[in-house]
C-alpha cells in the first residue's frame, strides 16, 4: 500500500459516465461458493443487414434502439468451467456471446463491459473483459495476463472481432488481470470513441492501458501506471490501480479524462481515485484524506470501489460519484455499511452530504450508475447496497433518496451491478437464484424492479454494459 502526495496539475474535472462493469461489482466478495455453472450455447441475433442508424448507445444492432449486454463469468461453455458468456438483450431477442471452442477454464469472460464506437460505422460496439484469461500452461492459484475481446455491432449483431491481449503491453506477466475494468469515450477530441483498460495486477501497483488514440482505431496507446512521470505518486503490488474505471469530461472542455480507481491504495488500504488525461498528461489525485472531502481514509474503506459520473449539479460539468463500501458512519471497524460521496468542481471537492449504509454490511457504494431516469432532464444517480438487497435513488439536483428492493433471497446481492439504458435502471443481483444470477429492469409508479429474461446462468448481472 502507498502514501502519496495530492497532484493537481491541472483543474480537475469530474464526472464520468459509467458504464457498470464487473469491477464495481468485483469490490465486494460474493458470500459463500458458487454452484456449478450451467451450460450455455452460441447464439446469433437476427437482424435484417444494412447500414447502422448509430442514433443509441449500445446499439450493438443498428436498429435506433439501446441494446443491453449482461455479463455471466461463472457460465460454463463448450465443456469449459466457468469460462464465462454475456447475453445481449436486444429488440430482436436475446442472443448468447462467448469464446466458443476457444473457451476455457475460469477465464471469466465477460468479468468487465463497455461498449463504444471503435470502428467508425455508426454501430456501437462492445468491450468484453476476460481478465483470467491464461496463455500458455495455468499454474495452480495463479490469476490471468488476461485479454479484452471487441465484438463490432452490425445490422446483424455483434460479431467477434480483435482480441486485446496483456502482451500489448509490452510488459505483461501472468497476474495481469488486463481487462477486469473497461471504460470508453473521447479522450482526444476527435469524435471517436477511445478503450481503456485496467489491469489491476500489473507488476507496480496496477496500470491502465488506451487504445486508439489520435485515430489509431483500438491501435496500443499509452500504459500509464502510478509511476508514469506525469502521475508520479507511490505504488504497492497491492494498489490495484485500474481496478475500476470510468470516463467523462469533467472540466467541460469536450473531451473525456479517465477515473481510475485504486481501491487497495493509501493508508491501509483506504482507497484512492486518480483522474487522468493522456492527451495533456495530468493527473489529478483525491482521497478521503483531502481536506475538501468528507471522512477520513480507513483501513479497508475501499474507496474508488465504484465510480459513475453526471452532471448532477447542473453546471455543464460532470461530477464524480465514488463508492466506498467498506466505509463506517462511526469509524466501527468492520462494519462496512458503505458510503457515496460526489465531488464537484475543479478542486474535486465534497457537493452535498455523504450518503451511508444504513446497516452492518450493507456495502452501499459497490455498484454506481448515473443517467436521467425520470425524463426530467436531470441526471439521477443509483447506487447499490448489495449486502442489504437494495438500490438507493437520488433524483435530481436536490438528490432526493428513494430506496429499492426485490423480493429476493439472502444474499442474492442485489445491486451488485447497475447502469442506466434508454432513461430505465437495470439492477444485477449476480447472488440470486443461487448463484445463477438474474437481471431486473425497474419500471413503473411507484417504481418496481421487473426480471429480465436470459438464459445465461452462472454469476448473471454480475456486469452490465
Amino acid at each position: 500500500m502507498s502514501t502519496v502526495p495530492r497532484l493537481r496539475s491541472r483543474p480537475g474535472r469530474v464526472a464520468a459516465a459509467l458504464v457498470a462493469t464487473a469491477s464495481a461489482a468485483a469490490s465486494a466478495p460474493m458470500a459463500g461458493a458458487p454452484p456449478a455453472p450451467v451450460p450455455v450455447r452460441v447464439a446469433a441475433l437476427a437482424v435484417p443487414a444494412g447500414p447502422c442508424r448509430g442514433s443509441a448507445p449500445a446499439d450493438f444492432d443498428g436498429d435506433g434502439a439501446a441494446d443491453l449486454a449482461v455479463g455471466a463469468p461463472y457460465a460454463d461453455v463448450g465443456g469449459q468451467v466457468r469460462a464465462g458468456a454475456v447475453a445481449v438483450r436486444a429488440a430482436s431477442g436475446v442472443s448468447l456471446l462467448s469464446e466458443g471452442g476457444a473457451s476455457r477454464l475460469g477465464e471469466g469472460f465477460g468479468a468487465a463491459l463497455a461498449s463504444g464506437d471503435f470502428d467508425r460505422d455508426g454501430c456501437a460496439d462492445l468491450a468484453v473483459g476476460i481478465p483470467d484469461r491464461v496463455f500458455g500452461a495455468r499454474r495452480p492459484g495463479a490469476e490471468g495476463a488476461g485479454a479484452v475481446r471487441i465484438y463490432l455491432g452490425s445490422r446483424s449483431g455483434p460479431r467477434p472481432g480483435p482480441l486485446l491481449t496483456a502482451r500489448s503491453l509490452r510488459r505483461a506477466h501472468g497476474t495481469d488481470r488486463f481487462g477486469a475494468s473497461l471504460a470508453a469515450a473521447d479522450l482526444d477530441g476527435d469524435g471517436d470513441d477511445e478503450l481503456a483498460v485496467g489491469a489491476p495486477g500489473l507488476r507496480g501497483g496496477g496500470g491502465v492501458a488506451v487504445f486508439g488514440l489520435r485515430g489509431r482505431a483500438l491501435r496500443p496507446g499509452p500504459l500509464i501506471t502510478q509511476r508514469t512521470p506525469w502521475v508520479a505518486q507511490s505504488a504497492a503490488e497491492t494498489d490495484g490501480f485500474g481496478s475500476v474505471l470510468a470516463a467523462g469530461d469533467f472540466d467541460g472542455d469536450g473531451r473525456a479524462e479517465i477515473a481510475a480507481g485504486a481501491p487497495d491504495d493509501g493508508a491501509r488500504g483506504a482507497g484512492t481515485v486518480t483522474v487522468l488525461d493522456p492527451l495533456e498528461r495530468s493527473a489529478d489525485y483525491v482521497s478521503q484524506d483531502e481536506p475538501a472531502v468528507d471522512g477520513t481514509s480507513e483501513r479497508a474503506d475501499g474507496f474508488g470501489s465504484a465510480l459513475a459520473a453526471a452532471d448532477l449539479d447542473g453546471d455543464g460539468r460532470d461530477d464524480l460519484a465514488v463508492g466506498a463500501p467498506g466505509e463506517d458512519r462511526d469509524g466501527s471497524a468492520d462494519l462496512a455499511s458503505g458510503a457515496v460521496q460526489i465531488l464537484a468542481g475543479p478542486g474535486l471537492a465534497q457537493a452535498g452530504a455523504t450518503r451511508y449504509g444504513r446497516g452492518d454490511h450493507d456495502r452501499l457504494g459497490s455498484a454506481l450508475a448515473a443517467g436521467d431516469l425520470d425524463g426530467d432532464g436531470h441526471a439521477d444517480l443509483a447506487a447499490g447496497a448489495p449486502g442489504a438487497g437494495t438500490v438507493l435513488v437520488l433524483r435530481g439536483r436536490r438528490l432526493r433518496a428513494t430506496t429499492l428492493t426485490a423480493p429476493l433471497a439472502p444474499y442474492s446481492r442485489f445491486g451488485g451491478a447497475l447502469t442506466v439504458r434508454g432513461g430505465t435502471l437495470v439492477v444485477g443481483a449476480p447472488g440470486a437464484d443461487g448463484f445463477g444470477g438474474a437481471v431486473f429492469e425497474v419500471t413503473g409508479t411507484p417504481a418496481r424492479p421487473a426480471r429480465i429474461p436470459l438464459a445465461a446462468r452462472g454469476l448473471t448481472g454480475y456486469s452490465l454494459g
